[in-house]
């Protein structure tokens, strides 16, 4: 470590960066998958997400995610968020991203079930802990506040993003 005279062990993973998507469906719900996380031996409710495969770029990975996990098209994938996911412990970024998206969301992976929420009931469960992943939590607020995100739910009738109305 700078500045120490002594020689110090630290532990830590490397991974390829993650992506965390917040999709909102045209009909105004947002998407989330009910996923069963073996690592902690539960089922979890978050955003589609996943790990970047080789030197695929971060909006590719996101896209890929949501499709796989949700069945859903991405119409418009906006960047919210690029940081570390864990300065502690991994070498490794998370990026955060809003999407639009369409379709008729459906299973396409084992252990993970698209589902439907609707926009009013999500701060609640994100106050309630019901939402396993805290970026997940703060991608709600990044996306209420982006000027292209509410571009978006403005043109979906919306006055505001519907997750940030009361």
């Amino acid at each position: 470590m700078p500045g120490s005279s002594e020689a110090e062990i630290y532990h830590g993973l490397a991974q390829p960066d993650y992506v965390n998507v917040m999709c909102l469906h045209a009909s105004g719900d947002l998407v989330l998958v009910r996923q069963y996380r073996p690592i902690i031996d539960r089922w979890t409710i978050e955003f589609p997400g996943g790990l970047r495969d080789g030197d695929e770029t971060p909006d590719v990975a996101g896209r890929r995610e949501v499709e796989e996990e949700t069945g859903l098209s991405v119409k418009e994938l906006v960047l919210l968020q690029e940081a570390y996911a864990d300065v502690g412990r991994l070498n490794n970024k998370l990026f955060g991203f809003f999407a639009l998206v369409e379709g008729v969301p459906r299973s396409t992976e084992v252990g993970v079930e698209a589902v439907l929420v609707s926009s009013s009931l999500i701060r609640a469960m994100a106050a309630d802990g019901k939402i396993a992943i805290a970026a997940n939590v703060g991608l709600l607020y990044l996306a209420g506040y982006d000027p292209r995100v509410r571009t978006i739910c403005h043109g979906l009738g919306f006055r505001r993003p519907p997750w940030m109305t009361d």
